[in-house]
């Protein structure tokens, strides 16, 4: 059995002068969130950060749990 255990998005943002991506984590996101939302999010994210920030992408994560069904194989 296949339970949903939830989507979680992560924004990576370039910053002016640092090596490493600024990450910022969001969970509990709707079930398939359209592309262009997901993409205006990151947006939104980079314009709030530190000046000489730009959006780079978000990594989406969808997680499942596969769990052995207990009632198989039971008549």
């Amino acid at each position: 059995m296949i339970q949903k255990l939830g989507t979680k998005l992560k924004v990576l943002i370039e910053q002016e002068g640092e090596d490493k991506q600024k990450k910022v984590n969001f969970q509990n996101v709707i079930d398939n969130p359209p592309e262009a939302e997901v993409v205006r999010l990151g947006e939104i994210v980079a314009g709030l950060s530190k000046t000489g920030s730009s959006f780079d992408s978000v990594i989406m994560t969808v997680q499942s749990r596969v769990i052995k069904d207990m009632t198989e194989g039971i008549e």
